[in-house]
């Protein structure tokens, strides 16, 4: 099948770093697949020989925006695929839109947000919901048990094109010294040091792992992002004299985030809302014990199938966050148990899992009316 999966910005982001282990699974089982981005927002993707972009820059007005949805319907009807796999709020509508103005014989929509009432993401909720309800697309993917619970009030019509596929997360491939890789980010070699990645924004709360510094004077924190909220962290780090110990790396590739990792003794993720909680279960999986925050959806995919924790479940403000920290490093035996139960993950989010749920997706529209995509899958 020829497939477009349509992001939003080029980032290197967590919903970016699903697309890209959709796209390369799903080439790996002989699809052609694509990822057109509606702007360009970082250099991360501009040498990825599968991506292309509707604008270079973001759109700064209305009618920046109009130009990326215009532009994106166009990309749409010249490619031509059999299939639109949409992310993100905006991905999912004009990335619709595009594909109904296309004739695209299937769309499948991610989640990546629980439905809100208030604010932009209010109005974009009731647009998401109208169009799930009256089939806009046709597939309507969620990434966790918690996500799915979301919409329990959504209408039958809406709740029954739901399908879910719990993300993959990589495993590293290869050992990295830890000394390597402090050296390769510029990060001191003796300290202790926590280590963070995520965009810079409020609901990722970075400026409570800056706070937890105040709390406990004798570690460091890095941080691999960046984004809207990062002279908020600076000043907050300026003005509470911690700016020695706080490291911001900037934005890390994927390719190099397991290096970047290794660089760390524990990891902190003091995200204020999350549907899955990517980053968190990548360091978990790469071996690191975990200080995260206690949001129901971070205790269910932070769990192992034998029902063991892989992290340390904490209030998600700054004196949570030092005290999560204070008690691993006074316990290495619970940062033993942490780390031990997070590697159990890989096989738990397995990345051809998830493509192999997407691939049922994708080859359902072809399929014997009636037939179970997935079972024809096991069996094939």
């Amino acid at each position: 099948m020829k497939i477009i999966q349509v992001q939003t910005q080029a980032e290197a982001g967590g919903a970016q770093r699903i697309s890209d282990m959709v796209g390369e699974g799903l080439r790996a089982r002989g699809h052609e697949v694509r990822t057109v981005f509606m702007y360009r927002k970082t250099e991360v993707y501009d040498r990825d020989p599968h991506a292309d972009f509707i604008l270079t820059k973001p759109p700064r007005s209305l009618p920046g925006q109009i130009r990326a949805a215009i532009g994106l319907a166009g990309y749409l009807r010249n490619a031509r695929p059999d299939a639109v796999v949409t992310f993100q709020h905006y991905g999912n509508i004009f990335g619709t839109i595009g594909a109904r103005l296309a004739s695209v014989d299937l769309i499948i929509a991610n989640q990546s947000g629980a439905p809100q009432t208030r604010g932009v993401r209010g109005i974009l909720t009731q647009i998401d919901k109208l169009m799930g309800t009256f089939g806009a697309y046709h597939a309507n993917v969620v990434n966790s048990s918690w996500t799915e619970a979301q919409f329990d009030s959504f209408p039958q019509a809406y709740r029954r094109r739901m399908s879910r596929i719990d993300h993959g997360v990589p495993a590293p491939s290869v050992t990295v010294d830890k000394a390597a890789a402090r050296g390769a980010f510029g990060l001191p070699q003796e300290a202790w040091l926590a280590v963070s990645s995520g965009r810079m924004a409020p609901s990722k709360n970075q400026i409570a792992l800056v706070g937890a510094l105040v709390h406990l004077p004798d570690i460091h924190i890095a941080i691999a992002g960046t984004g809207p909220e990062q002279d908020a962290i600076v000043a907050f780090a300026e003005a509470n004299d911690v700016t020695d110990r706080l490291h911001l790396v900037g934005e890390v590739p994927p390719s190099r985030i397991f290096e970047f990792l290794a660089a760390g003794d524990a990891y902190a993720f003091s995200s204020l809302t999350e549907t899955f909680g990517l980053a968190a279960v990548e360091a978990a999986i790469s071996g690191l014990p975990v200080v995260a925050s206690k949001l129901d959806v971070l205790r269910e995919v932070l769990t192992t199938d034998e029902g063991e924790a892989a992290a340390l479940f904490v209030d998600a403000d700054a004196k949570g966050m030092a005290e999560g920290l204070t008690e691993l490093i006074a316990r290495p035996e619970l940062a033993a148990r942490l780390a031990a139960a997070g590697r159990q993950l890989k096989e738990q989010y397995s990345p051809a899992r998830m493509c192999a749920g997407y691939e049922a997706l994708l080859l359902s529209r072809s399929l014997p009316h009636g037939c179970n995509p997935v079972d024809h899958l096991q069996s094939a």
